[in-house]
């Protein structure tokens, strides 16, 4: 585990620095008619994660990998290197064996849906499915989930950006 914390750390880094500096090259709001430049999102986002992933490798060399493990250093060093991680280990309460397919399809139906019925309803029946096929069954979470991305892409797109939803 101690491994893979240490790698997903200096990939996650590396991709942070590849994007950042694809980022840097978009125009930025004083460049274009609108409030918000097309930089503003993805460099924002970049340096978040950058922070965050430099936060984590400082924890890490501080602190050692336990605190994302639950694990001690101890515990680490007693289990066998071939064991299975219990945090990749399927999921075994919904059974859905087969669920990222499930979304693939669903993302799909949503880009046909979409012509049919105009961005914002496809986006609150793509939620909704979404929500339901990865394991959620209480309804007012799903409801939950459902209003507040319908509600995110109508203000992000239509207030802020200026552009206006099929």
């Amino acid at each position: 585990m101690t491994t893979r914390l240490y790698t997903f750390t200096a990939v996650a880094f590396l991709a942070g620095l590849y994007f950042l500096r694809h980022a840097l090259q978009f125009p930025g709001s004083h460049e274009v008619s609108t409030l918000v430049g097309p930089r503003t999102w993805p460099l924002g986002v970049l340096v978040l994660m950058l922070a965050l992933v430099v936060a984590m490798a400082g924890l890490l060399w501080a602190r050692g990998p336990g605190q994302f493990t639950g694990e001690t250093d101890e515990e680490l060093a007693d289990l066998p290197q071939d064991a299975p991680d219990e945090t990749v280990v399927r999921d075994k309460v919904t059974g859905q064996r087969w669920r990222h397919l499930v979304i693939l399809g669903l993302t799909l139906g949503y880009t046909l849906v979409m012509s049919l019925t105009g961005y914002l309803i496809a986006t609150g029946l793509f939620a909704f499915s979404a929500t339901v096929v990865l394991g959620e069954r209480r309804p007012l979470r799903i409801v939950l989930n459902t209003a507040v991305a319908v509600l995110i892409v109508s203000v992000v797109f239509d207030r802020l950006l200026n552009i206006p939803l099929p």
